[in-house]
Order: C-alpha cells, then structure tokens, then sequence
C-alpha cells in the first residue's frame, strides 16, 4: 500500500463552486492549502468551516498561547493513538519554542516533561478528556480552576482538545503521513 492520502483530492487549481472558495480562505491565511485540508475536499463547506481554526490564528483562541494551544494538540495527539498528529504538532511547538527537546519530551510523554504544576493539571485534563470524555465530572472543571485556569483558558483548552481529536481522525481516516 503506498502512502497518504488514501483519497483523491481536488488540487486548488481544479477547485470551483465552494471549494475554491474554501481554498482561496485557506491560502490567505496559510499560502498553501495543507493534505490534511485537501483530504476534506469531498465535503467544501467542512473544509471552508475548518479554514478559521489554524495555527497562525492559535486556533481562533484568544486565551491561551501558541505554545500551549500546542501542547494541547500533542497531548491530545498521542491520546487519539494518532501517528500523525503528535509529531506534526511537536514540529510545531518546536517552531514556537524554538526548544525541540521539550517538544520531543511531551510527545513521549508529557508526565515527564518538566511541567510545572499549572500546566500538568491542564494536561491531565486533557488527557482524561481524550482518552475517557464520558467520565468527565465538574470536579474536573472545579480542579482547572483551583490550579489558575480561567473559565475562557478552559473553554480555548476543550476548543483545542476537541478539534484536534477530530483532525486526528480525518488524518488517519485518509492516511496521512507527516514526511
């Protein structure tokens, strides 16, 4: 079997209709329109609906950093048992970082990556929430709050966990490789 995607895509160029307006707001923001936007093409107005939530953009969050919208999407990544999405994004908090060893540790494991108590209760949550989301309980949300998380921080981090469990899918669902 060769390599991704496992699915045909309609290259920018031959896009029309909804689609070619979905690339043209992909390439404003990315100057490209990436695979794991591509592989949606089947569906345009998914993929125009995905072309506000990208990393220049942290996502459309405004209350959390690059980094952590980041590390989020590791932790989420590895989570989902995801090949594709974990070393993706720890390319890019390594960017943003410019540190490629913290990144290389949260994908490893994030438990062990020197975090400080804040960020560690953070990604515990959601590692819970990707791995078990019908266990979630207030006190889950009650312990974001006692470690400093505000409620807008906590609504960007399931925002964040969210879609990239999704984009997790849609990646291994069509193959994706990230070389």
């Amino acid at each position: 079997m060769t390599n991704g995607p496992w699915i045909d895509i309609a290259p920018p160029e031959d896009a029309t209709g909804d689609l070619k307006r979905a690339y043209e707001k992909i390439g404003a923001t990315r100057g490209r329109i990436p695979e794991i936007r591509a592989v949606m093409a089947g569906e345009p107005l998914v993929v125009e609906g995905f072309a506000y939530f990208y990393p220049d953009n942290n996502y459309a969050c405004g209350s959390i950093d690059r980094r952590l919208a980041e590390m989020i999407a590791i932790v989420t990544s590895v989570a989902n048992g995801s090949k594709f999405g974990g070393p993706a994004h720890a390319k890019l908090l390594a960017d943003v970082t410019g540190d490629g060893g913290f990144a290389a540790s949260l994908l490893q494991d994030y438990t062990r990556a020197g975090l400080d108590a804040k960020e560690r209760t953070l990604l515990d949550y959601v590692w819970k929430l990707s791995r078990a989301p019908g266990e979630m309980t207030r006190a889950d949300i009650d312990g974001l709050r006692s470690a400093g998380w505000t409620d807008p921080q906590i609504v960007a981090t399931v925002h964040v966990c969210a879609f990239f469990a999704y984009m997790n899918r849609v990646a291994e669902a069509f193959g994706l490789t990230t070389g």
